[in-house]
């Protein structure tokens, strides 16, 4: 069988409305398939939010994604409507702007992340990317994977910073690229083709993305 993401998504929300009924309220898509960057090994980011979310619907919706084909490629988040209005603000940048609308409006929901909301969220990623790196570097055995999922947390570092400077959201990886100069651009690029990473490069990956976030974060400092 061949995957279509847009036959999938409508199996999907056929089955949590007959599941769910009036307790649905929103079913949304995230990620490389919202962006339109997904590929053969991409997971299908979906987010669902019932108006009240019990264990017993946490094993019905268990049951769904187990019953949809490719139910390998499934991924994403469940909520109940208090939980996410409560979650915190800078927490919900990247999910409130990533989020395809597909039953409902997340907008009908929460409301956008404010700017100091965003200069949060992009202090607090940095700090995590920094401790992480570093601790990759030292202890990781695997080194050639770890720069591949640390690479992948500097998009949306990046998106945040793009968005506090010109106050505009960029959604794609490419579109930002354009937009970007100097080591900003090159630590984007390497994030784009970091599943071609080699063991030749991985010292010099590693030396560019510490020295990138020591610099950011001592200019978040003055």
């Amino acid at each position: 069988m061949e995957f279509e993401i847009s036959v999938w998504l409508k199996e999907l929300e056929q089955k949590l409305r007959d599941t769910f009924r009036d307790n649905l309220l929103f079913i949304g898509l995230q990620g490389s398939y919202s962006r339109g960057e997904a590929d053969s090994s991409s997971d299908i980011d979906v987010v669902v939010i019932l108006d009240e979310l019990s264990i017993n619907d946490l094993r019905e919706y268990k049951q769904i994604l187990e019953s949809m084909p490719f139910k390998e490629k499934s991924c994403g988040f469940i909520s109940g409507k208090a939980e996410i209005q409560n979650w915190s603000k800078e927490d919900l940048f990247q999910f409130f702007n990533d989020t395809q609308n597909i039953y409902g409006r997340l907008e009908d929901i929460i409301s956008p992340p404010k700017k100091c909301d965003v200069e949060i969220f992009f202090k607090h990623s940095l700090e995590n990317l920094y401790h992480s790196a570093v601790h990759s570097y030292l202890h990781s055995d695997n080194l050639i994977q770890s720069l591949s999922e640390l690479y992948k947390m500097t998009f949306f570092i990046l998106q945040a910073k793009y968005f506090i400077i010109n106050n505009k959201y960029i959604s794609t990886k490419n579109e930002l690229l354009t937009k970007l100069s100097g080591k900003d651009k090159e630590i984007l690029s390497a994030c784009i083709n970091r599943k071609n990473l080699a063991e030749a490069n991985v010292e010099q990956l590693f030396i560019n993305l510490i020295t990138w976030v020591q610099y950011l974060l001592k200019e978040e400092a003055k």
